[in-house]
């Protein structure tokens, strides 16, 4: 009930009062039955403000509640940010303790002879299971390799060996201008190759980018190709010697990245709640609370009032009774 009702109410009473103690004041027959009707409208009255009292507790009781249930919230999102940093946690110590075996595979593959695209998917084999796919199925494509994120996307690896005679003809030659012809059209066969990889790019099953990996003497000599495969297709060409160590950071600025968005997302949260919980607590303390206060004042008046003009009026009767009688006797 707002406060211009319980005025207007307030009001209306104090007129049906009036109203009340004149009629008891003349001597009328019907005086009873007209007191009668105004104890009725009053207790009608009292009857409304108790029933809009129990309206205003159940208001309160349901913000209560809707306080109950943004704390539960919070302490759901507090657990939910430990778990997660937990699994994360978890998820980096395995790959850091994977780079041990990797160092023994790099000192091995330089004594064996091992071709790069066979020492990366040695080294990629070590990473703990389930950080890694192969031969991934992306549409009608499948990857080579493909690296498990703590989010669940995949991170397409594909290793590339590209313009192999090419090469041999830019080591043999020793024509500067045939070795820039050459060279421009490795550059063109490494775009071409890395358009391919493009095709591997699928959100948000996969990462935004892809990583090609080709050899390092390929590498050396590229230098337009890796700007616009990355411009263009979103595919990063790094050297083979070069892939694990680019793995490993990109892994670490994930890591980073993941925390200061659960960071940002509790942050967001707790001053959202911060702010809700001071809009009800003041729509508890000055509306609610003082609402039913004031109700409850005029509630108590009113049940004052209405025993007041019972008991008159019952006096009246009783007057007036005693008046018809001793008439009655005469």
């Amino acid at each position: 009930m707002g406060i211009e009702m319980i005025i207007i109410l307030v009001l209306g009473l104090s007129l049906l009062i009036a109203l009340a103690v004149l009629i008891m004041r003349r001597p009328n027959v019907s005086t009873s039955e007209g007191a009668a009707k105004i104890i009725n409208d009053l207790i009608r009255m009292v009857d409304q403000i108790k029933t809009e009292q129990r309206a205003a507790q159940e208001i309160q009781r349901d913000l209560k509640s809707e306080i109950r249930s943004s704390t539960d919230n919070l302490k759901d999102l507090v657990t939910e940010h430990r778990e997660r940093r937990e699994r994360d946690q978890d998820y980096f110590q395995n790959i850091l303790a994977a780079t041990k075996g990797i160092e023994s595979v790099m000192r091995g593959s330089k004594s064996k002879g091992m071709a790069g695209e066979n020492i990366i998917r040695e080294i990629l084999k070590l990473f703990p299971q389930g950080t890694m796919v192969y031969d991934f199925k992306v549409g009608s494509k499948v990857v080579e390799f493909g690296l498990k994120l703590p989010d669940g996307r995949i991170l397409p690896v594909d290793s590339k060996m590209v313009a192999v005679d090419e090469l041999s003809m830019l080591h043999q030659s020793n024509d500067e201008d045939a070795k820039l012809k050459i060279i421009r059209k490795i550059e063109i066969e490494v775009l071409r190759k890395a358009r391919e990889v493009s095709t591997y790019i699928s959100p948000p099953v996969t990462y935004e980018s892809a990583i090609m990996a080709v050899p390092d003497s390929l590498h050396y000599i590229l230098k337009e190709s890796i700007i616009r495969a990355h411009r263009d297709y979103h595919v990063i060409i790094v050297p083979y010697s070069m892939t694990i160590p680019y793995i490993l950071s990109f892994l670490d600025l994930q890591r980073k990245h993941s925390a200061r968005i659960d960071e940002e997302r509790v942050k967001i949260f707790l001053e959202n709640l911060g702010l809700s919980l001071s809009k009800m607590d003041d729509i508890l303390d000055n509306k609610v609370a003082k609402g039913n206060v004031m109700i409850k004042n005029a509630y108590d008046e009113y049940q004052q009032i209405v025993s007041k003009i019972r008991g008159e009026a019952l006096s009246l009767t009783n007057y007036e009774s005693k008046k018809l009688e001793s008439k009655t006797d005469k």
